[in-house]
């Protein structure tokens, strides 16, 4: 198992991770799978393919089994957040998230842009929490968030500090 950054080149691989992960846990996710598949595939050549943002796949041999993403919003420049965390059910209970969390944690420290790293997950996503902590992210709040499937709910938010 390992895990490397998807290029500009590798958006089918990634985009067929997100579509199935949205597909199958759009109530966890903040955006709809409807959302993401009207999205032209300029669009996901584009997004991989920004040096301010990076997405990461989780491989078994060729196979990609996992994804998560990192990015920061406008208005919050210096502040990364960890997104679009997945891994396909046959491989979850082997710690293997600890790789996702790992590569999105090093490429902020290497890249310098970030002060501190966010990560949020819906109220009784444990296995998203223990994730998160075993990182050392620290509770921050919890608001009210409308997922991707519509629904309003407990969003857990966290953070790391990097400086």
């Amino acid at each position: 198992m390992f895990v490397r950054k998807f290029e500009a080149a590798d958006w089918a691989e990634y985009k067929a991770m997100r579509l199935e992960a949205l597909h199958l846990h759009e109530d966890v996710y903040g955006t709809s799978y409807n959302d993401m598949l009207s999205r032209p595939d300029a669009e996901w050549q584009t997004m991989l393919g920004k040096d301010d943002q990076a997405f990461f796949g989780l491989f078994d041999g060729d196979t990609v089994i996992g994804i998560g993403g990192i990015f920061t919003h406008n208005s919050e420049i210096r502040t990364g957040i960890l997104i679009a965390g997945y891994i396909r059910e046959a491989y979850r209970g082997r710690g293997l998230s600890r790789l996702l969390y790992q590569a999105r944690i090093d490429w902020a420290k290497e890249s310098g842009r970030f002060d501190r790293l966010v990560i949020g997950h819906r109220e009784g996503n444990e296995a998203s929490r223990r994730a998160n902590q075993a990182f050392g992210f620290q509770p921050i709040g919890v608001i009210d968030y409308t997922f991707g499937n519509g629904d309003i709910a407990k969003d857990h938010q966290y953070e790391l500090r990097l400086r």
